[in-house]
């Protein structure tokens, strides 16, 4: 079941961060990669990151490529549901895509995900645009291995 967006104020969210079916999530930093990431069966490392200024009015100007991004808003999910970012349209309609995982039950802390500009004339996204919808689905039961991973409470 999809959690109605209202029902989100009761995890902190101010109600200027509901959107139609979820919480806005908004660009707050943009890195390019340094090194490379290794994943193995063990454990991972992920790559060095390099974090990109903003230009001239407060701008993102992208050119066609990958970006590691942060979102600025802080998010609690609850034990007993996960969470899912959807890009906005209005991405999708430039010619750029937003790649994310699974928000796992029980993750809070501020999330990264990664933005590909596939647009040959590149994209300008604003500081603190919103790029994102935080969609909750509660679950049918509370997890019983609620997340505490690597990224639990990250800043």
């Amino acid at each position: 079941m999809i959690i109605p967006p209202q029902h989100l104020v009761r995890l902190g969210y101010p109600v200027e961060s509901l959107d139609c079916s979820g919480i806005k999530l908004t660009l707050g930093e943009v890195f390019v990669t340094t090194s490379g990431g290794v994943i193995d069966v063990n454990g991972k490392s992920v790559p060095s990151y390099q974090k990109l200024e903003c230009g001239s009015e407060g701008f993102y100007e992208l050119l066609r490529g990958y970006y590691v991004v942060r979102y600025n808003e802080y998010v609690r999910v609850p034990e007993d549901s996960l969470a899912l970012a959807i890009p906005r349209s209005s991405l999708i309609r430039s010619g750029v895509c937003l790649f994310t995982g699974v928000w796992d039950p029980g993750y809070e802390g501020r999330g990264y995900g990664l933005l590909v500009v596939f647009n040959e004339f590149g994209v300008r996204i604003r500081r603190n645009a919103q790029i994102a919808q935080l969609v909750y689905m509660r679950m049918s039961e509370k997890s019983v291995k609620p997340y505490r991973g690597t990224y639990f409470g990250e800043s």
